[in-house]
């Protein structure tokens, strides 16, 4: 029979710590996607004429559309983190 740990227990609070380090990490990453992303658009829209403008348009929108998703996987793992932590 398994024993209920308090959140205050050593071994919970450490695995708190490595679950909103994982979270912070995967934070980072998508920051600095959504960044390089608009970066590269930025030095192709100036390079490129109308068709490869569209299709660099719609490139950008379908990755702000994953980096939302992440963004809000990300917000439930916090909220249930919290939720099973208090």
């Amino acid at each position: 029979m398994a024993a209920k740990l308090s959140s205050t227990h050593p071994s919970v609070m450490r695995a708190v710590h490595m679950v909103q380090s994982q979270q912070l990490t995967i934070h980072e990453a998508a920051s600095q996607f959504a960044l390089s992303q608009r970066t590269l658009y930025r030095a192709l829209r100036g390079k490129q004429p109308g068709t490869r403008y569209s299709q660099l348009l719609q490139q950008k929108q379908q990755l702000e559309s994953q980096l939302r998703q992440i963004r809000e996987e990300l917000a439930c793992i916090q909220k249930d983190s919290y939720a099973t932590h208090n």
